[in-house]
């Protein structure tokens, strides 16, 4: 019976697995990693981070981001202050082993 049932739950598990969405986007964790990803992605722009609000990656030919933001479009970080941060979306694709980084950000 115990044998069954372990039987049954390891198919269980092979077949939730099969559900999985190669190359889709995932959820992903806000860690000191890809908060890296984002501000070396955004150095490159005008845009300042307020706060991260979620954060979705999918695998391909390196990694594509897909980043909630609060933030500001405005010039030098150091020197502006986000007073009224807005809803943003920053796109990053990084492929580290050719060293490329593309981003994009659309939003308010």
């Amino acid at each position: 019976m115990l044998r069954a049932f372990l039987v049954i739950m390891t198919l269980a598990g092979v077949a939730k697995a099969d559900e999985q969405l190669y190359g889709g986007w995932s959820s992903a964790a806000i860690t000191p990693d890809t908060r890296a990803v984002l501000l070396q992605a955004l150095s490159t722009t005008n845009v300042c981070v307020s706060s991260i609000v979620s954060v979705r990656s999918q695998v391909v030919a390196g990694t594509n981001y897909e980043f909630r933001i609060d933030g500001c479009r405005g010039g030098d970080c150091a020197s502006v202050s986000c007073v009224s941060p807005r809803a943003l979306v920053v796109n990053v694709f990084d492929q580290p082993w050719t060293r490329t980084t593309r981003v994009s950000v659309s939003g308010a």
